[in-house]
């Protein structure tokens, strides 16, 4: 089969030929599906039966945010799938990155859970890293409580150092399994809580779960703003979601398709920077979660809300699990991010 590299106007091309994505991932994934350049680093190749026609494409990139994988995208043809294009795709694009900052890094997809897509990647010799949850809490679903509590709440500017600090602190902790690399406050703040990134608002929450490093914070959330007539909303992530899921480090896409977008949240707890984090027997891991929902409720009186969840957030997992058991939130999406070895470019 014919593979070469991707040019200016094969991306319109492949969306002619793909069937309609059917997860906002999945949307997302094909913004991958550009030109190889140098800065954003990315190497992709297209396959073509005849000219012009392509039937998949296959694309590597960098991750600033997580520098020790590289993400990595393969999708073809609904028809021409279970004949081997993918893999000839996937060993056309790693020959690529042979010379680049790319060759020897280890490789990230992002794939739908139980989709064909996990199936190809885990055939690969792919193996699951992360799980990715996105959950929608409805307006009033959870009455707010501890009315005692007004003066733990602060509402701040997203610009705020403490909030910085807290973030970066939270988000290193939080990807463990995924290692971030050096950040400074400068860039957190760019990446998650600027104004070019939608950030709209922020909250933050003082509690006896709090950590000492963090001035009592127990936890915080950050609001994104979109506009009302937009179908799907960008909500950066603490997973930096990739396989092509992402414009830009961490973030995910969210279809909304209801006539008032719902209010979308990054929600932390601060006990998740803990050593003892994944220890859910103790009272102040309790304590943690209690404080999360009581600032998810305050959040969330007025509108709906949509809050991202993985495996690598104990407290906010432990929040959701609850909430889901209770039909008091649902399920809108749930993603596997696997880890595949190097790419073989010999």
């Amino acid at each position: 089969m014919p593979i070469r590299e991707l040019t200016d106007g094969d991306d319109l091309r492949l969306n002619e030929v793909f069937a309609d994505a059917t997860t906002p991932a999945g949307h997302m994934a094909r913004s991958l599906f550009r030109p190889s350049s140098d800065s954003p680093l990315i190497r992709s190749v297209v396959a073509e039966v005849v000219p012009d026609v392509p039937v998949g494409a296959a694309a590597i990139a960098e991750s600033p945010l997580h520098p020790y994988r590289a993400w990595v995208h393969v999708e073809v043809a609904a028809e021409e799938q279970g004949h081997g294009q993918g893999r000839e795709l996937f060993d056309a694009v790693c020959a690529e990155t042979r010379g680049t900052a790319l060759e020897g890094l280890d490789l990230r997809a992002r794939v739908h859970a139980g989709s064909p897509g996990e199936g190809f990647a885990q055939a690969l010799g792919f193996t699951p890293l992360t799980t990715t949850r996105v959950i929608k809490v409805p307006a009033g679903a959870l009455p707010p409580a501890g009315g005692g509590r007004a003066e733990d709440l602060e509402i701040v500017a997203t610009g705020s150092v403490k909030l910085t600090k807290a973030f970066l602190a939270w988000y290193t902790a939080v990807n463990r399994d995924d290692a971030v690399g050096q950040l400074t406050i400068g860039q957190v703040n760019n990446v998650f809580l600027s104004e070019a990134a939608g950030a709209h608002g922020a909250a933050l929450l003082n509690g006896a779960a709090g950590t000492a490093e963090a001035g009592g914070l127990s936890a915080f959330a950050v609001s994104y703003a979109r506009e009302a007539d937009e179908t799907a909303g960008v909500l950066p992530s603490a997973g930096e979601p990739g396989a092509g899921a992402t414009a830009g480090d961490g973030t995910a896409v969210v279809d909304q398709v209801d006539e008032e977008p719902p209010t979308e949240l990054i929600l932390g707890s601060m006990f998740e920077t803990r050593d003892d984090a994944a220890d859910t027997t103790g009272e102040d891991f309790a304590a943690a979660v209690a404080d999360a929902e009581l600032l998810l409720a305050r959040l969330s009186v007025d509108a709906d809300v949509v809050i991202e969840v993985t495996s690598g957030m104990p407290v906010i997992s432990s929040l959701a699990d609850r909430l889901l058991d209770a039909g008091t939130a649902t399920e809108l999406y749930r993603y596997e991010t696997l880890s595949g070895p190097p790419a073989d470019v010999n």
